[in-house]
């Protein structure tokens, strides 16, 4: 182009881990950067999540005397991902990754830690590590020390928060689940310092920072000590390519159309497609909505569209982060189920009335096996999560805490509610004979502490989000007190998968395998290094920070 609007040297688009990451490393490597995300709110979903990146190998394993290593990262991945992913860019991750992590603890104000005990998601797998290490979470941080920063950062969802208020970290929010008195006054601990402390009246939100929003507070502290600029309300919307080469994006800036040139290169870092409803049902399985997935709301697929403009290659565009998700009305967006389908008392069946998953097995795979129950004669979208009184007493579902009335869920329609199995059966339009079948077996299993069926809570990773005070098995207990009541389960995501593909160096790439040269891509806009599988927490945010690392570095020309 003859003029631009404005120069850089990197430019970064999107303000979640991957791009944060990326900014601060080419500016550590001696490049101008600018940072332009398209909402008000900087964060992206990397500021909506857990915060935990997966990281073999890495320094605080070390320190704690849990043994691992690169080949041992590397093995289990190329075991997973059934040899869809190149091995050099396994290799490029695992390495990567442990100097980024030591990288940013040695010179940025991002810490993290270790999660006790939070093992692999496949631990009888080769390469695994059952006592776990490899996930690591962000240090807590006062939402104070941001200042005026913090207004525009994008918030926790409500329900990760303990009573839609108090922020807690990854292993505080397993302890509320232990309903022991010794958990209860654990818990009750772990509230306290949130209630008792006035500081909390200087603000609407919990100002003790954790998960997704600690992690995001601690990168934008360190772009703040560095100069880099963020440009909110900067929408892209076109690659500018001279001599095959990207050198720089048209955007528009409130109304207003420009372009920017990046003399070393452009890293887009915008999320996925999860809100395109268009683009999910051209290519991802059905049924399929927007409304079931809690990835950032601005996340549209316009980089994808964007890199498809310019010839580049796309990857696993049918998959997705998925999560089963619940649909409260009321509520802005949808309810993960996590824990809910973990703890004893609980099941998930299908129109038929039975179950077809490991309710505590990985996310990912509790909602591919929805899918793969799902037909046009036997319906599984929604399925519907079974529980009893004796659960409701103790646990939450979705939006209903502990003990509290269901009567406006009712009334709302989110919950049903019956004294009988046949009569829960009736409203929720599922087989009665096949869900009093399906309680009765699994009532069974649970006396003896061993599923039979799908074997939930035989793993250190199934009984993580139990409940310990619950024996033999703390993810069994039976549904045999009534009242009953079920709440429907949708095959929602984190966000979608699928994206630009990319090499070992985060270049994007063509058809023909060569790279676009200029173009780099991290988060969930690049083909995802974990295929169509999920080694374990933190596989989404690990793998956008780390790529953002390894494309800040070739940009750089380090």
């Amino acid at each position: 182009m003859n003029s631009w609007d404005e120069v850089t040297d990197v430019l970064v688009v999107g303000s979640g881990g991957g791009g944060m990451t990326a900014a601060v490393t080419a500016k550590d490597n001696g490049c101008d950067v600018l940072v332009i995300e398209k909402g008000d709110q900087y964060g992206g979903s990397t500021s909506m999540s857990g915060g935990a990146i997966w990281v073999p190998d890495n320094y605080l394993m070390e320190e704690a005397g849990l043994p691992d290593s690169v080949d041992e990262g590397v093995e289990y991945l190329k075991i997973i991902t059934k040899g869809m992913v190149p091995e050099e860019r396994l290799l490029a991750y695992v390495e990567a990754s442990i100097k980024m992590v030591k990288y940013l603890h040695e010179r940025t104000h991002v810490h993290f830690a270790i999660i006790p005990g939070y093992s692999d998601y496949y631990p009888a797998l080769k390469g695994s590590k059952k006592e776990g290490g490899r996930t690591i979470v962000p240090k807590p941080i006062s939402a104070f020390k941001l200042g005026k920063m913090w207004q525009p950062m994008r918030p926790i969802p409500l329900q990760a928060r303990a009573f839609e208020r108090v922020l807690l970290d990854a292993l505080e929010f397993r302890e509320m689940f232990d309903s022991s008195i010794m958990g209860r006054l654990k818990a009750a601990r772990i509230l306290s310092k949130y209630y008792l402390n006035p500081i909390r009246f200087l603000a609407k939100l919990d100002p003790h920072l954790t998960l997704g929003n600690a992690l995001i507070a601690r990168l934008r502290l360190t772009m703040k000590d560095r100069d880099i600029p963020i440009s909110m309300n900067t929408s892209a919307k076109e690659f500018v390519v001279e001599n095959d080469r990207v050198t720089g994006i048209k955007a528009e800036r409130n109304g207003k159309v420009i372009s920017i040139h990046a003399k070393k290169g452009v890293i887009v870092a915008a999320g996925g497609f999860e809100h395109n409803l268009a683009m999910r049902e051209k290519y991802q399985r059905q049924p399929i909505s927007t409304d079931w997935t809690i990835g950032n709301p601005e996340n549209n697929g316009d980089i994808h569209l964007m890199g498809e403009a310019i010839g580049a290659t796309f990857k696993f565009m049918e998959e997705s982060w998925w999560m089963s998700t619940t649909l409260v009305p009321d509520k802005e967006n949808p309810y993960m189920v996590l824990v809910d389908r973990t703890l004893p008392g609980s099941i998930i069946v299908n129109s038929q009335g039975k179950r077809f998953t490991n309710e505590a097995g990985p996310y990912i795979d509790v909602v591919n096996d929805q899918y793969k129950s799902h037909s046009d004669e036997h319906s599984a979208v929604p399925a519907y999560l079974v529980a009893d009184h004796r659960f409701h007493q103790k646990y939450p579902m979705a939006a209903i805490m502990p003990s509290a009335s269901t009567k406006k869920y009712e009334q709302n329609g989110f919950v049903k509610v019956a004294d009988t199995l046949k009569g829960l059966a009736e409203k929720c339009g599922i087989d009665p004979a096949g869900l009093a079948s399906e309680v009765e077996k699994f009532n069974q299993y649970t006396k003896t502490g061993k599923d039979l069926d799908f074997k939930r809570g035989d793993t250190s990773i199934d009984r993580y989000y139990a409940d310990p005070s619950v024996k033999p098995n703390p993810c069994l207990a039976p549904l045999s007190k009534p009242p009953y009541y079920a709440i429907e389960i949708y095959p929602g995501d984190l966000g979608t998968k699928g994206g630009m593909d990319a090499d070992e160096h985060a270049r994007v790439l063509r058809e023909d395998g060569s790279p676009i040269e200029g173009l780099y891509a991290t988060g969930n806009c690049a083909a995802p290094v974990m295929g169509d599988t999920y080694p374990g927490a933190g596989g989404t945010i690990g793998p956008a920070m780390t790529f953002g690392y390894i494309a800040a570095l070739h940009a750089a020309g380090v």
